[in-house]
């Protein structure tokens, strides 16, 4: 064997020994990063059902007899503001997670809703009206426009159940009060008086009437509200894909990201019986079954 052979296989055997170990290295990184990341969301999630817990049960709002829907209430941007330090803090010290970690909490955020309805359905939220029905799902849209870049598939699956389970409550519950309006008080002019109106007419409660309403006040009320609380959440802006949001929502925030982007600064539906909810609308919440997830 020549010296210059025994050189090259020395030569080779320490390469393979760098590799290996640059090897190591970046698995044992990638581990430590998983469990900082693991520590990191589980933290924030215990903040974000504290959140949720105020906004579906503690804000006051008593859902068998909801006040009539006039907009997004100061809780629910208050429960987005939990998520806006989450991208304050990551945009700041590791950006290239910030989608992951989002992605992480979002479908979080939802899957706590699931279990605060299935764990207060007997008593909290025993009953749903119209009004607390349609104040929901504006909410709920409202929330799933603004953090559309982290809505992952099983995040949309779980706002689909969300939305399903809600919409099933709302039928039981607004048909029990026609057909017992005695036990059933209704304080204010809204959604619900609107359906007892139509009830006095002959027609019957349906998951259909409920979402026209819940369309109703989507058209009427979304793009406002975006507009309203665009400061509250504006470092979601800039990444929200324009094309991808109903018109609604394209029009609240287009001339909010030109003015970002001018200024240089990146941070600072339901599947009734019959029909989709979209329908032929530019509004409304993705298609969801009615069947809770399994």
């Amino acid at each position: 064997m020549t010296v210059i052979t025994m050189l090259s296989l020395f030569t080779a055997r320490e390469n393979d020994h760098e590799d290996g170990d640059i090897q190591d290295l970046v698995m044992s990184f990638s581990g430590l990063e998983e469990k900082v990341l693991e520590q990191y969301t589980f933290a924030k999630a215990n903040l974000i059902r504290s959140a949720a817990t105020t906004f579906l049960l503690d804000s006051g709002v008593q859902w068998g007899a909801a006040p009539a829907v006039k907009g997004v209430r100061d809780v629910a941007v208050e429960l987005l503001h939990t998520l806006v330090a989450v991208h304050a803090e990551v945009f700041a010290g590791a950006k290239p997670l910030l989608d992951k970690t989002l992605g992480i909490l979002v479908e979080g955020l939802i899957d706590t809703f699931l279990s605060l309805v299935d764990e207060h359905r007997s008593k909290d939220l025993k009953s749903l009206d119209a009004n607390g029905f349609c104040q929901l799902m504006l909410e709920l849209e409202y929330f799933e426009t603004i953090l559309n870049p982290y809505l992952t598939p099983v995040a949309t699956e779980s706002l689909k159940s969300l939305q399903g389970v809600l919409l099933e409550k709302a039928t039981e519950s607004v048909s029990e009060a026609v057909e017992n309006p005695g036990h059933h008080r209704r304080p204010t002019r809204g959604s619900e008086d609107a359906l007892a109106d139509e009830r006095q007419q002959g027609m019957t409660v349906s998951p259909d009437d409920l979402i026209a309403l819940a369309q109703q006040y989507s058209r009427e009320l979304l793009q406002a509200e975006l507009e309203r609380t665009r400061i509250n959440t504006a470092c979601f802006v800039v990444s929200i894909p324009m094309d991808s949001l109903p018109e609604s929502a394209k029009a609240a925030y287009a001339s909010f990201r030109g003015s970002m982007d001018a200024s240089s600064r990146p941070y600072g539906a339901m599947d009734s019986p019959s029909r989709n909810y979209r329908g032929a609308q530019p509004t409304g919440s993705p298609s969801f079954s009615r069947q809770r997830r399994r």
